[in-house]
């Protein structure tokens, strides 16, 4: 079976469902049909749309890529903050490629939040009572019903990206690691598009629309959001349920899901955060972003404004 030849390993909300779903687009590009696998971030169990129990599971999620496909490849947001993805990453891929989308810390934290709203991952709708709640989410307080990883709801260190790329790139080289911001995007998407090509060393296939993709949405019913994302119980008996039929069902079930799901879901514009919220943020995160662009070699100055 063949190896994936390049990871899309996050950041969540940083534009890597449009990367996904540009790069699946192309004809020599296999991406596997389930995005967020997560099979290498095995402390994020509850994230995984699949039971994994071997990596030859794993490996069978790309069966379907032929010669003519160059590059084969997954998107898991979430490996960005993982503990040990990386590393297990590394042990089997070392000559894997790995893309890393981020956007200002800020904005993200405002986008994320409002897809953990969607998927019901935090009931505190507010983001800053979200953000306050922080301390007492870590200890065990305050969580929401059918949260999965109390880790993902700690806003102010998940944006805090620095931490993580230093950690990736102390484990694969600097020429396997391509760094895009959302900021590219916006500004020239077809060069941004033609130059991570370049970076995976597959030729371009012309593509001229780079309509935004995963935009900001919510929930139509609610009704509908409590049963596409139950509690962790009924999660994990639903998963090892379908589990007993191989990985091979559980994909096409995952294909079928998420087809659903998102017919529970309209876009929809993001409340603007209150003018000193967003000041507070901005300064707390602005070691970071000094911290980041000094690590990818980019004037990030704009993002503190």
């Amino acid at each position: 079976m063949r190896e994936p030849t390049f990871i899309v390993a996050g950041a969540p909300r940083c534009g890597s469902t449009a990367l996904y779903a540009y790069l699946s687009a192309h004809p020599q590009i296999f991406m596997s049909k389930v995005k967020e696998l997560n099979y290498f971030a095995e402390d994020f169990p509850a994230l995984r749309k699949i039971d994994f129990r071997s990596y030859d599971d794993y490996l069978r999620q790309f069966a379907e890529a032929t010669d003519a496909h160059i590059g084969i490849g997954e998107a898991s947001p979430f490996y960005l903050f993982s503990r040990d993805a990386f590393e297990k990453m590394y042990a089997a891929l070392p000559q894997a490629k790995i893309i890393v989308s981020l956007r200002n810390p800020v904005d993200f934290v405002h986008s994320y939040h409002q897809l953990n709203l969607t998927l019901l991952r935090d009931d505190e709708e507010d983001l800053q009572k979200a953000w306050n709640l922080q301390e007492a989410r870590k200890a065990g307080k305050a969580l929401p019903k059918n949260l999965r990883e109390v880790d993902l709801l700690m806003y102010g260190e998940l944006g805090k990206f620095s931490q993580y790329l230093e950690k990736l790139f102390a484990i694969y080289p600097r020429e396997q690691i391509k760094i895009i911001l959302l900021d590219d995007w916006k500004k020239d998407a077809k060069a941004t598009y033609e130059d991570l090509l370049a970076f995976l060393e597959i030729p371009s296939d012309g593509r001229e629309d780079f309509t935004p993709v995963n935009a900001n949405f919510q929930n139509k019913s609610q009704f509908l959001a409590k049963l596409f994302h139950p509690s962790p119980k009924v999660y994990n008996l639903f998963m090892k349920t379908i589990s007993r039929f191989g990985a091979g069902f559980m994909e096409w079930v995952s294909v079928v899901y998420n087809k659903i799901e998102r017919l529970n879901t309209t876009a929809t514009k993001r409340v603007d955060m209150p003018p000193e919220f967003r000041a507070y943020l901005v300064d707390y995160f602005g070691e970071d972003v000094d911290k980041l662009g000094k690590l990818i070699e980019r004037d990030l100055s704009g993002w503190l404004c």
